[in-house]
């Protein structure tokens, strides 16, 4: 039975009219490797509501993917565009309950922020070591709209499961940093700089 990641299975076709849509995938140096932002949706929320999830939501008219995740972090989080630098995307993927496809776009937080929460749309707000995220999820037989597959939860938070979209997201993000893991040849402490540079360089190339 496949695992996610699994990009083949993530574009798999979407309705003609599913909502475009776009999430922000921050990293931020936080002793010496890398975090991933994460939040704690509002209870007043038509979609998704009290899940953990990236900040994002709609693409609109004229906006590109990066447009609209970078717009809905300020929104969301408080935190601005001159803040951050966007690396590149995901394998988008499509979720039936919200009818959206999602598009995920990774970016760097290059200066410290205070996050500045709209209580509406978010109720917390926190950053994950990459590395205490390896290895600790919790594996289950899912019944997909395109077939079964295994598909990770992690539990990070007091009450809530990281799950559903977001979590396969997250499993290709680890995935990615895992095999970058093993090509490291640094110390520790050079790590998380190593990856942004890395990072860069392979969206230029693109």
């Amino acid at each position: 039975m496949p695992r996610y990641p699994d990009g083949r299975r993530r574009s798999f076709s979407q309705p003609s009219d599913a909502r475009q849509s776009a999430v922000a995938v921050v990293l931020r140096q936080e002793q010496d490797r890398p975090a991933v932002l994460l939040t704690l949706r509002s209870a007043m929320l038509r979609h998704h509501r009290g899940q953990l999830s990236f900040p994002g939501g709609k693409i609109e008219r004229g906006e590109t993917p990066p447009d609209a995740a970078l717009r809905e972090l300020s929104e969301e989080v408080g935190l601005p565009a001159q803040c951050v630098e966007v690396l590149g995307r995901l394998t988008p993927l499509y979720t039936p309950p919200s009818n959206s496809a999602i598009t995920p776009v990774v970016m760097w937080c290059t200066a410290p922020v205070e996050l500045s929460l709209d209580p509406r749309e978010v109720e917390e707000a926190f950053w994950v070591r990459l590395d205490d995220l390896l290895g600790s999820a919790v594996e289950q037989e899912w019944e997909l709209p395109y077939g079964r597959m295994i598909v990770p939860h992690w539990r990070i938070h007091p009450t809530v499961p990281l799950w559903g979209a977001t979590a396969m997201i997250l499993a290709e993000l680890l995935e990615l940093y895992s095999q970058w893991l093993t090509r490291q040849t640094t110390p520790a402490g050079e790590a998380a700089g190593n990856l942004h540079r890395a990072a860069r360089v392979d969206q230029q190339g693109r």
